[in-house]
This record gives C-alpha cells, sequence and structure tokens, in this order.
C-alpha cells in the first residue's frame, strides 16, 4: 500500500495557502516508509496525474463553507463539496476526477480522504495563514501524523466521516 499526502493551495493567499503549510511541516516529521508528501498549487485534471497509482491519497485544503474560522473537517472524496480549486469555471470537481481516472483504466487509489479547514481568508495576497487557520494547521498535522501511523481515522473527526 502506497499513501499520497497533499497539501493543496496557494503560497501567496493567505489561508488558501494551508494545505501547503501542513505538507511542508508533514515532511519535518517522521514518517512511514510507503508514505509520500507532496504540494500542488493546481487542481481539476492536474489531479489525476497527481494521485494515479497510490493506494490511499490524503488531500489537505482550505474551504470557505461558512462554518467558523478554523473549524477541521474530513470527509470521503465522493462527499467533499468545498474547495474552490475543485468547482470553478476553469476546474473539475474532485470527485470527477477520480471517476474519470476509472473510466480509462489509470490505477486510482482505494481511498481519498479530504482533510478541510475552514478559511478566514483567501482573497488577500499575502504569506501568513490567519490565527484561527494557523493554530487549526497545527492541529492537523497532528491528526494526520497520527492518521498515517495507525491507519485510523481520528476518533474527534470519526463522526464527521
Amino acid at each position: 500500500m502506497t499513501t499520497l499526502v497533499l497539501g493543496m493551495g496557494n503560497p501567496i493567499l493567505s489561508d488558501d495557502g494551508l494545505g501547503l503549510a501542513v505538507a511542508r511541516r508533514l515532511r519535518e516529521l517522521p514518517m512511514p516508509a510507503d508514505v509520500e508528501v507532496a504540494e500542488s498549487e493546481a487542481g481539476g485534471l492536474r489531479l489525476l496525474e497527481l494521485v494515479r497509482g497510490f493506494t490511499k491519497v490524503v488531500i489537505i485544503d482550505a474551504l470557505r463553507s461558512g462554518a467558523e474560522p478554523g473549524a477541521i473537517g474530513r470527509v470521503d472524496a465522493d462527499e467533499f463539496r468545498g474547495g474552490h480549486r475543485y468547482g470553478s469555471a476553469h476546474s473539475i470537481h474532485l470527485g470527477t476526477v477520480l471517476e474519470l481516472g476509472q473510466r480509462i483504466g489509470y490505477p486510482m487509489p482505494d481511498e481519498v480522504v479530504v482533510y478541510t479547514v475552514e478559511a478566514l481568508d483567501v482573497e488577500t495576497f499575502g504569506e501568513q495563514l490567519s490565527e484561527p487557520v494557523a493554530a487549526a494547521a497545527e492541529r492537523l498535522v497532528e491528526l494526520i501524523a497520527d492518521e498515517l501511523r495507525t491507519g485510523v481515522c481520528p476518533p474527534s473527526l470519526a463522526a464527521a466521516s
């Protein structure tokens, strides 16, 4: 089994850089040998090439859903209905990417989960995360590292999954 942890985001749009920041922190930690940590600023069809060939993919991204800034979520990819990067006119939804990969015969992951943090600001140019998102990012590093080591969804997020 091989796992890809993919931090998504834009490093110069404040909280949109969340996934990239978490991926960088995870890279500093000891990881199981079958885990690869990567970063991507692109969504849509580009995800198809990034996730193919992995058994499990963990995506980390900021989200604007109206929840409290800094709120952490974990959903299966087929339930993910957020992230401006996956549904814009220039992109396609994450679920569509996975379905397309299966239809054309790519070796697609058996499991895809998305860890989200509710963003406060994804429009202001800046490389710093807002205070609630930065705090959530630190917690998210712990949650994801624990899941990668144990193979178990964090109990605090299990009911939400």
